[in-house]
């Protein structure tokens, strides 16, 4: 009975170290899984440590910076102020949007190019100077100054009529400035009228020699080299007969029609010439012929002013008049007789009772107190508009001063005033200048004009090198717009005068989308992708082409490369981890997660594997005891059955 009762006992014991050996291997088994769990979530951790997002830096269209993930769009997208890059497949090809990409295939589809493309995306080369702003109104007044300084107006003209001339009309009735300066009508123009200048040189020097051969002869040089160039002769009637054969050799000129009497300066030397009298005595007198304007001054007396010559006022004496000089050179000295003078009637030309003579008073003698007064004679009628006034030559060498004068006015203006068609007939000279002339007035002013209206051409295209007199001699004279050569003149010099006042026209492109924006630097951009898209392109889905997972994978896997363009507009290859523009951040709010959880994570593992701990150091002193029991109760056992067989044997 006591052996059985150990031996239960025993069986109890052995059962419960069975259990304690099962539990401990079960929390050694929990305590294995904390480890892989404690792993895991260190893994997790490192994980958010080193978890980081590419990042772009670029700017917006407004020139503000942004920082933004990398997508294709942020890399690609459009600033002044951004470098351009591009992404370009395995086969070379450079992957554009699906915006893009549109556009480009309806230019292309539409025979277009890059001006096209360009205005697809809202750029547009024009010009900004046509104006309210530039050009200081909605209308602009044309003004030109003539080759003598005289400013003319040629009217206003609107802001739209200028630029239709300067870009041209839709429907090619104007040409526009750039094609109307290459134009064949302005080059002829030019080529023409300097034909027409050349060829009048020419007809001018052919007249010049034969005016030399005929009218500056023998005879000429007898008279020119004895009396003018010669030792001065003995008395002033001398001198006439050079004086006369001058003065017939003008009135032979006029007879035979080399000159004409409606030659201004015909008429000058003609009056010159009948001015000097020779007397029979062989002395001589220069009448000089004078306009008369009569005033009233200040005291109510008339004045009467003799051209540049004598000032007449009125005195309190019937018909005598006070004179101031004008010209010392023409004074006459005279023996007064109460204040009136008596002369011989040979000394007056044209009439033999003067009305009067004018005095004033020279110097006084301070000693005697006598006054010397200078006198001027004049024939002259109060009311007629003409006075004449006598000048004595009184020597020879004043007489050969005189037709000294004389000759060389004649030799001077003789050129110029003599008929050149009557001279220089049937030249060869002549008809070249014919030639040139009529060229010349058909291209500007058409084939239909009166003989008259060539004359008038003829008198004036000398002037018509400023090429504002020939469109304000034109109008004035109803010629204007006759020819396409002439509208094309008058457009060209219409813009020139407004640029000499305003400046030339800037051309340049514009953004109409966003007219404030730098639109130089915009069309450069899409120049170097059209360009680029012509080496061959593909369209990158817009999913794609915002997606920050997508290029990361896309750059870490290879499957595209990157290409910037550089400082000379090609597109160069490039790494993306050498792009100063991309950078890699990592998300500092995801760390600070990932650390809370690590370390909540670490705390329960920690606690668990102490209470593991706690358990296993309790089975073990349960399992010492157990043995210890285990053994105690064995022993009793062992002894028992030694005493049985002891007892039996």
């Amino acid at each position: 009975m006591g052996m059985a009762a150990s031996q239960a006992r025993l069986l109890s014991i052995t059962s419960r170290m069975s259990d304690n050996e099962l539990r401990s291997q079960l929390i050694n088994n929990s305590k294995m899984r904390l480890a892989t769990e404690s792993s895991k979530v260190s893994e997790d951790y490192i994980n958010a440590l080193n978890s980081a997002t590419m990042m772009m830096s670029n700017y917006d269209t407004a020139g503000e910076s942004q920082y933004q993930k990398l997508t294709f769009n942020s890399l690609t997208s459009y600033s002044s102020y951004n470098n351009q890059y591009g992404l370009v497949n395995a086969n070379g090809n450079i992957m554009v949007s699906e915006h893009d990409a549109a556009i480009y295939r309806d230019v292309i589809r539409a025979g277009g190019g890059l001006d096209e493309y360009l205005a697809a995306y809202g750029l547009e080369y024009t010009s900004t100077f046509f104006t309210e702003e530039t050009l200081g109104g909605t209308t602009v007044p044309i003004t030109y100054e003539d080759m003598d300084g005289e400013v003319h107006e040629l009217g206003s003209y609107t802001i739209e009529e200028l630029e239709e001339m300067y870009y041209g009309s839709e429907d090619g009735t104007i040409i526009g400035y750039n094609n109307a300066l290459q134009s064949a009508e302005y080059v002829n123009y030019s080529d023409y009228y300097n034909e027409l200048v050349i060829a009048n040189d020419n007809y001018d020097a052919k007249v010049s020699k034969d005016i030399n051969d005929y009218i500056f002869n023998d005879d000429w040089d007898k008279y020119y080299k004895e009396y003018i160039k010669g030792d001065t002769k003995g008395s002033v009637g001398d001198y006439e007969e050079a004086f006369n054969w001058l003065n017939n050799y003008l009135n032979t000129l006029l007879n035979d029609g080399y000159i004409s009497n409606d030659n201004a300066w015909v008429q000058d030397m003609g009056m010159m010439l009948n001015q000097v009298h020779f007397f029979e005595n062989g002395g001589a007198q220069l009448i000089s012929s004078v306009e008369v304007t009569q005033t009233t001054n200040d005291d109510g007396k008339i004045v009467y002013n003799l051209g540049n010559m004598i000032t007449l006022t009125e005195t309190d004496e019937e018909n005598v008049y006070q004179a101031a000089p004008y010209n010392e050179d023409i004074e006459c000295e005279f023996s007064p007789e109460g204040g009136k003078v008596t002369l011989d009637p040979d000394q007056i030309i044209g009439s033999s009772n003067p009305p009067g003579v004018g005095y004033t008073e020279i110097e006084t003698d301070e000693e005697t107190g006598e006054t010397h007064r200078t006198y001027y004679f004049f024939a002259y009628v109060p009311g007629s508009d003409t006075a004449t006034s006598l000048y004595t030559i009184s020597s020879a060498s004043e007489m050969q001063n005189v037709l000294t004068e004389l000759y060389l006015e004649f030799q001077a203006g003789i050129r110029k005033a003599v008929n050149r068609d009557k001279f220089g007939a049937g030249t060869d000279e002549q008809k070249a200048y014919n030639a040139a002339l009529d060229k010349f007035i058909e291209l500007v002013f058409g084939n239909n004009l009166s003989a008259e209206q060539k004359s008038e051409i003829e008198q004036n295209y000398a002037k018509f090198e400023n090429l504002g007199e020939l469109i304000t001699w034109a109008e004035e004279n109803g010629l204007a717009h006759k020819t396409d050569a002439y509208n094309i003149i008058e457009q060209i010099f219409i813009l020139d005068q407004v640029f000499n006042t305003y400046g030339e026209p800037s051309a340049g492109w514009i953004d109409t989308n966003n007219p404030d924006e730098n639109a130089d630097a915009k069309v450069q951009w899409y120049t170097n992708l059209y360009n680029r898209m012509e080496k061959g392109y593909v369209v990158l889905e817009d999913g794609l082409a915002s997606s920050n997972e997508w290029i990361e994978f896309a750059f870490e896997s290879g499957l595209v490369t990157m290409e910037q363009v550089d400082s000379n507009n090609n597109w160069v290859s490039t790494i993306y981890t050498n792009c100063s523009d991309i950078t890699e951040v990592t998300d500092d709010a995801a760390v600070a997660r990932a650390e809370a959880e690590y370390n909540k994570a670490m705390n329960n593992i920690e606690n668990k594997d102490k209470r593991f701990d706690m358990e296993l150091k309790n089975i073990d002193t349960e399992h010492n005891s157990l043995q210890t029991e285990y053994d105690s109760v064995k022993s009793v056992i062992d002894k028992n059955i030694e005493r049985s067989f002891k007892i039996y044997s």
